[in-house]
């Protein structure tokens, strides 16, 4: 018998390399599938591992947020949970889209399309309710033009919000936004809440002597230490939930997007020169309203005195670092390299409401320079920057 009977043909040198050269890449491509299949074995478990924290740090929290009588805190905590659930899908349909495709490890099942369907509703509703609830309050006011003007604005912008139901409508209002960044579940969230915050100062300028009579009712202080400190730890926790904290990055990585590096010298002189830029912005805007529009320089002043007036020296103290590092590692850290220095600022500016335009103006201008810091160094210097400014600040209004 023929020795090489069923064996490969080997008098065919032609034949022999083209058959090893498809084995070859036959065994290449199986590699490689378990290569892409291992990988995506492994990224599935390190989501699934970060969602299980964070639901756990969303139980838990909520409780003792509750428990503490501060649902600020449980609100912030929900969004920064809503957040890390977005990562976790952008960073799957990143890696399907590219490097893992078609890898079942990374497609949703019936639970994660549902919820892909879901979740994203969920800020638009809420910010449509708030706005409901707002032009109630307004309504059960004295028909007064002021009241019926925020009570109309509350009417259209829980329809606004309510829009952003519509994907179309919110890939439009993303893309606004987010014109540098790809369209993304994490991108829609923050679009509903940008959109939501933006359209607030109206009613709330219109309300703010009936709600700051409403808020002195309660009895409770407007700001104690209490309160600021739950205000910096939610701040914190939406940041970092935002830019995907145990589902998209690793903690070195959060750190790295955030911008909070350590500070050089270059850095500390960057300090010192936006520090001299942010209080001479805010003394050279304070010396103008007063010049020009001194009704609203004297409520902006009493707003001030309300906030910051009667706080200890332990407590002012308190509010310049809830405030510089909550908003700094939030505004600066997480949105303004996403949305650019001038959305930032304005959002930055929207969310003090408590102020008159004018007022809301210099914040605005506040931001833009506390944003050039974070440019120019990064955003622990911007931090120390907000910090020094809101004691001082702070200091004075007492």
């Amino acid at each position: 018998m023929d020795s090489n009977q069923g064996g490969p043909i080997t008098d065919d040198p032609a034949g022999a390399a083209s058959a090893l050269a498809a084995t070859q890449e036959e065994e290449a491509a199986r590699a490689a599938a378990a290569a892409r299949r291992l990988a995506a074995d492994q990224l599935g478990g390190s989501v699934h591992r970060g969602l299980l924290y964070w639901m756990a740090l969303a139980l838990v929290g909520s409780t003792v947020t509750i428990l503490a009588s501060r649902p600020d805190a449980a609100l912030f905590l929900a969004m920064a949970t809503l957040f890390a659930l977005a990562q976790s899908w952008d960073v799957r349909d990143r890696a399907r889209a590219g490097d893992l495709p078609a890898e079942p490890a990374l497609e949703p099942a019936e639970v994660g399309i549902v919820l892909r369907a879901l979740v994203p509703l969920v800020l638009p509703v809420v910010s449509a309710g708030v706005y409901l609830l707002l032009g109630a309050f307004a309504f059960q006011l004295p028909p007064t033009p002021a009241h019926l003007a925020a009570m109309r604005w509350c009417w259209a912008a829980a329809m606004a919000c309510l829009a952003l139901t519509i994907p179309a409508m919110a890939r439009l209002v993303s893309r606004a936004f987010f014109a540098r960044s790809p369209y993304s579940y994490t991108a829609r969230l923050s679009a509903s809440i940008a959109l939501a915050l933006l359209l607030l100062p109206v009613p709330i300028r219109l309300l703010i002597d009936d709600i700051m009579g409403a808020a002195a009712n309660t009895g409770r202080p407007l700001v104690d230490i209490g309160s600021l400190v739950a205000q910096l730890v939610g701040e914190v926790l939406l940041a970092v939930g935002a830019v995907g904290l145990w589902v998209a990055r690793d903690g070195r990585a959060v750190r790295e997007r955030l911008g909070l590096g350590p500070m050089g010298v270059r850095d500390a002189l960057v300090a010192v020169v936006g520090l001299a830029a942010v209080m001479g912005v805010n003394a050279g805007m304070e010396w103008l309203e007063h010049a020009r529009f001194p009704a609203l320089w004297e409520a902006d002043q009493a707003m001030s005195r309300t906030i910051a007036g009667e706080l200890s020296l332990a407590a002012s103290v308190v509010l310049g670092v809830s405030a510089g590092v909550g908003e700094e590692v939030l505004v600066r850290g997480a949105l303004q390299p996403r949305v650019g220095l001038v959305w930032a600022s304005l959002l930055f500016a929207a969310g003090h409401v408590q102020y008159t335009w004018f007022g809301m103006l210099t914040i605005a201008l506040l931001g833009i320079a506390l944003g050039l810091v974070r440019k120019r160094a990064n955003t622990t210097t911007a931090i120390v920057v907000h910090v020094a400014y809101d004691i001082i600040a702070a200091l004075g209004a007492r």
